[in-house]
Parts: C-alpha cells; structure tokens; sequence
C-alpha cells in the first residue's frame, strides 16, 4: 500500500444521512424524504414506508435503519 493509499484509508470520510421511503419510482430507484424535509432519488434496495441509511455523495442506500424518533442535539 502507497502512502497516497494509506492516507485516503486514515482519512475516509463517509458522510450518512437517515431517511424515509416515499414511494417506488421502479429499478432500483426510490423516492424518498431525509431528515430535514428534503426530497431525494435514492437508488439501492427498500421498501415503501421503511427508514434508510444512504450516502450523502452517491446516494446509494447502504442499510436498513430503525424507525425511531431522530433528535438533534446542539453543541455548546
């Protein structure tokens, strides 16, 4: 392993958001909406009403996550 190869690995930043299936837009393609109210075309496989987690670069979905209440807390 190179020293480029190295350092991506230490400093691979993934960035992973949470959010509900919309609906079926067929394929492999999901509408859905994330946390903050936005709308989304996620690709990867769910189901209608189910919760996601996906990345926020690709927006590929990368697992199933709970359906609990999700709360941001403020840094102080």
């Amino acid at each position: 392993m190179n020293v480029l190869q190295r350092l991506n690995a230490v400093l691979d930043r993934k960035s992973t958001g949470v959010a509900k299936i919309t609906g079926h837009l067929g394929g492999n393609a999901w509408a859905a909406q994330s946390q903050t109210g936005g709308n989304l075309i996620l690709t990867g496989e769910a189901e209608v009403g189910g919760r996601v987690f996906y990345d926020q670069h690709t927006n590929r979905i990368t697992g199933r996550a709970p359906d609990l209440a999700v709360t941001d807390l403020p840094l102080v």
